[in-house]
């Protein structure tokens, strides 16, 4: 299912856009921990259950788009052990990543609209997503 289409069915469902109320609805049990450096988060799944840490280190601003990005993991890649592919195989990861990206962008952003002559930029900067993003979807 396209990331547009699954992002409307879940705020359909859920009525909310909200990365962490969606997670509490999905029973994804999400925790704050202190991370490497460099590490804002990461999606876990083991015997049915499902977990998303967050770095605690990060502003606000920058955990509730990991965690969306994260829910974008639960819901395209919920058994595909990603740090294992990428240190353990020739296979690139970064179509996950992108993908799970573009999930995040469209959730954050579903009932925002550009302002005319709105640059991508400050869309992203008034919906809090972070730069860095702008072309990685």
């Amino acid at each position: 299912m396209g990331v547009q289409k699954k992002v409307r069915k879940l705020v359909k469902r859920h009525k909310t856009t909200c990365p962490f109320e969606l997670a509490e609805r999905l029973n994804i049990e999400v925790s704050f921990e202190v991370l490497p450096d460099g590490v804002r988060g990461l999606y876990h799944y083991k015997l049915r259950r499902r977990f998303i840490v967050l770095n605690k280190k990060y502003p606000p601003e920058q955990q509730r788009f990991t965690c969306a990005h994260e829910l974008g993991h639960d819901q395209y890649d919920r058994r595909i052990g990603l740090y294992f592919i990428e240190h353990n195989t020739l296979f690139n990861p970064n179509k996950y990543e992108r993908r799970a990206n573009r999930f995040a962008v469209t959730l954050l952003t579903y009932e925002a609209e550009m302002i005319e002559g709105e640059t991508i930029e400050h869309f992203y900067a008034r919906n809090n997503i972070p730069k860095e993003i702008i072309g990685k979807t």
